[in-house]
Order: C-alpha cells, then sequence, then structure tokens
C-alpha cells in the first residue's frame, strides 16, 4: 500500500511538470486554472490566515528564542566588563592613595596585586620587577607579611599570622615591647614583661631591624592573656585593620 501512494505522488508530480512544462512551451493554456486558484484564495483569505498563523506563531517563537540567546550573550559579556571596569577602577583609587604620599623612595618601592592559589597568598611582580627575599609587602602603611619566594613572575608573602618561626621586634604604642609571631591563625605580641601595662586597643608598630624599617604598623591588641600569673611574661593577640586577600594593590620594599 506504502508502495502505491508513492507511486501516486511520483504520478502527481510527474503530471505537474509536463502541465508546467507544456505552458512554458505555450501548447497548453493554464490561465483558467490560474484565474481559478486566485478566486479561490480570494474567497478563502481569512482561513488561508488562519490555517498559516501558527507557522508564523511558531518562526516568531524561533526569532524571539535566537534573539533571546543574543541578549544572554551580551549581558555576560557586558557583566565581565564591569567587573574588570570596577577592579581597574578600585585599583586605581588605591594607587591615588599611594601617591598622595611624597615620603616614598619609588626606585626601592614594587606595587603589585595581590594573588591567592590553593589558600597560599602571592603577589603579582617577581624577579622581573626586583622583588628581592625578606620585603616587606605592606598597604598604606599596615605591614602585611615578608616575601620569602621569589618566581620570574610572582612572589610568596608570608602573612604574619603564618611567621611561626621568625619574629619581629615591636612595641606599642605605649612603649611596651615584645616579639610578634604568627600561630598560623592569628597575630601574637609574646615575650611581653608580666608587668608591663598591656591595654586592649594598643597599636603596635614594628621596632627598627634588619629589613624592616621602624614604624610600620601591625594592628591593634584585641586580647591580652594574663591568667597564667606565675609565667614572667604575658601574650596579647593582634587584629590587623587591613586584610591581604581584601585589598587591591599592596606595595613591597
Amino acid at each position: 500500500m506504502l508502495r502505491t501512494r508513492l507511486h501516486q505522488y511520483l504520478f502527481a508530480c510527474l503530471l505537474l511538470f509536463v502541465l508546467f512544462f507544456l505552458q512554458f512551451l505555450r501548447l497548453l493554456d493554464l490561465s483558467g486554472l490560474q484565474h481559478l486558484a486566485s478566486w479561490w484564495k480570494s474567497q478563502n483569505y481569512l482561513l488561508l490566515q488562519q490555517l498559516g498563523q501558527p507557522l508564523r506563531r511558531l518562526q516568531n517563537f524561533w526569532n524571539l528564542s535566537a534573539r533571546l540567546e543574543d541578549l544572554q550573550y551580551r549581558y555576560s559579556e557586558a557583566a565581565a566588563t564591569a567587573i574588570q571596569v570596577k577592579s581597574l577602577e578600585r585599583e586605581n583609587q588605591e594607587l591615588r592613595r599611594m601617591l598622595e604620599n611624597t615620603d616614598r623612595n619609588y626606585s626601592q618601592v614594587v606595587i603589585s596585586a595581590p594573588l591567592v592559589s590553593f589558600a597560599q597568598s602571592f603577589v603579582a611582580a617577581g624577579q622581573r620587577s626586583g622583588v628581592q627575599l625578606g620585603s616587606a609587602v605592606l598597604h598604606q602603611g599596615t605591614l602585611l607579611g615578608l616575601i620569602d619566594q621569589v618566581e620570574e613572575r610572582q612572589s610568596r608573602v608570608l602573612l604574619l599570622s603564618r611567621m611561626g618561626e621568625r619574629a619581629l621586634l615591636a612595641q606599642t604604642n605605649q612603649g611596651v615591647l615584645g616579639l610578634v609571631r604568627g600561630s598560623g591563625r592569628e597575630i601574637l605580641l609574646t615575650e611581653v614583661p608580666a608587668d608591663a601595662e598591656l591595654a586592649l586597643g594598643d597599636l603596635v608598630y614594628t621596632k627598627a631591624q634588619e629589613g624592616i624599617k621602624e614604624g610600620l604598623l601591625i594592628g591593634r591588641v584585641v586580647k591580652v592573656d594574663r591568667d597564667n600569673k606565675a609565667l614572667a611574661t604575658q601574650t596579647a593577640a593582634i587584629e590587623q585593620l587591613v586584610d591581604f586577600f581584601a585589598v587591591a594593590l599592596v606595595e613591597i620594599q
């Protein structure tokens, strides 16, 4: 049965081809049929419109879908550009604050952006920029850490909170001396004489020492451990006013 229908369709197509070919050769006049078709079309115009409406709706839906995909793509591009512009604006503001301080010797300062990789702290400057081991990493006069590994284009920063082996000589704004170390989570002011007066809110600064200049802000005292009165020293926890992972630019000196 399927083969019979196929033969009928082929015969109909062949018949139409022969008729149009004969008309093309002007051996057959089909003007009457054309007029009849035009008349039928004019009489059934509304019916044809209704029959073609679903197809037009489908075409419009397809066009709207393509337009929506294009708008989504353009929105993604605009959002990425906005993030980049916001990041550059933030870096420019930080750089302007740094440039407003005219006391710097810029031949000894490298300005770079912080990087984070696998919970490690890096800066986007290395040997090519003149970064050296032991250099101080600062933000607006606050000491954040020291360079402990230098590569060609980036360097690793040993943050003060992770500086367990090395200690920095420090002094509070009240003149109390101590050593700053890291516990892995927080910054501690250790080796402070038990009779020294430490108060919450005291600011802690660096003392002059090898590779570190005097007067760099470390943070403020937020906790003092005096529980064990048998010890000859006391320890204080320091909170930094600047977070390395939240700043746009840092200085390397």
